[in-house]
């Protein structure tokens, strides 16, 4: 799959209590956090005004709620790498602050009155609490549109309000843009014994470690469930062997930096384990299923073994990422079970987007 960059601005599809699913560009993203009301239909003219970058004449709208604890928010790009997102914040009465050394650039906002001036200080986003005459007229607080430079798989931010007094809480609008960049996945063109090699993107890399099956033709759906993320109809598919001696597993990245990496793992009866100190985050997998949970925890990917009768699927599935940048990605894996062969077959295929 080829890299492609286009700005979009989300689409917002649904909500689940304080967390809301959409996509940008086709890539799945959600937002987590304490929220007020959602418009999902494209239907709000709210950031038509010039004072946002671009402006949008028609869009669904998030509202967050920002109130003196300092809420914090999480936005999960799922399934791709976004560069350079852009938030729109209208009604902003707070100051939105991102994690330390983030650079925020301001696009437009609020300058003609003092009172209602949209402003950028470092890593943070200040707006002013501002209730024009007679009540109930509009626009109230500050608005504006900002930049974040750089590549992201996710954002964390905190909101918190610049007033005190009536509720003490303020609703912020929201609305997300960036240039997607679409996750390529590893085309493997050949196998020498325990090692795989392959492309991502046109960059060449490596897998060795102990191997069964090795599918390069493209043909397998295996990874096709939505429990991935992203579902793949047809792709390559390594099985990886899982032994009691705990086999390692290195995957190198030649002559290239390879930027959050995903790793699809199917049928997963043992845990894999990543060096210490690194973060792994969990995009999607089973979970409906007790006996089937696909967990993360730490720089560990917990599967269970389970053997439904006579059916498929068997075992644990989903997908995780490990927010970075590397060259080379080294990793563990022990059957989480005794008896039979004591072997685990997993099936693995890996993406990601070159640095």
């Amino acid at each position: 799959m080829a890299t492609t960059l286009q700005l979009a601005f989300a689409d917002w599809k649904s909500r689940d209590g304080d967390t809301v699913k959409g996509t940008l560009d086709g890539a799945a993203l959600t937002l987590s956090g304490l929220l007020s009301e959602v418009i999902l239909d494209g239907s709000t003219s709210d950031f038509s005004s010039p004072v946002f970058t671009p402006p949008l004449p028609n869009s669904d709208r998030i509202e967050i709620v920002s109130t003196p604890a300092n809420n914090q928010f999480t936005l999960d790009f799922l399934g791709a790498i976004v560069q350079d997102p852009v938030f729109h914040l209208g009604s902003l009465g707070s100051t939105l602050t991102f994690p330390p050394g983030t650079t925020v650039t301001r696009l437009s906002g609020d300058d003609t009155e003092e009172q209602r001036k949209f402003t950028v200080e470092g890593n943070k986003v200040i707006g002013r609490p501002f209730q024009p005459q007679p009540p109930g007229a509009e626009p109230t607080d500050s608005s504006g549109s900002i930049r974040l430079p750089g590549r992201f798989s996710s954002i964390t931010f905190q909101v918190k309000p610049n007033f005190t007094g009536g509720s003490g809480n303020d609703g912020v609008h929201l609305q997300i843009g960036g240039t997607v960049r679409q996750l390529s996945f590893v085309d493997w063109t050949s196998r020498d014994g325990d090692t795989v090699k392959g492309t991502l993107d046109g960059a060449a890399l490596t897998l060795s470690g102990l191997l069964s099956e090795v599918i390069l033709d493209g043909s397998t759906p295996d990874f096709s469930s939505p429990v991935f993320t992203p579902p793949l109809p047809n792709s390559d598919r390594i099985e990886i062997v899982s032994t009691p001696a705990n086999n390692q597993f290195t995957l190198d990245f030649l002559g290239a930096t390879v930027q959050d990496p995903v790793f699809h793992l199917g049928s997963l009866g043992s845990t894999l384990t990543f060096p210490p100190g690194t973060t792994v985050t969990r995009l999607s997998g089973d979970d409906t299923e007790d006996q089937r949970k696909f967990t993360v925890k730490a720089n560990t990917v917990i599967g269970r073994p389970f053997q439904p009768t006579g059916a498929e699927p068997t075992d644990s599935s989903g997908s995780i990422r490990l927010p970075g940048r590397f060259s080379s990605i080294t990793f563990q894996v022990k059957p989480n079970f005794t008896g039979g062969s004591g072997n685990d077959g997993v099936h693995l295929q890996v993406g990601g987007t070159l640095a």
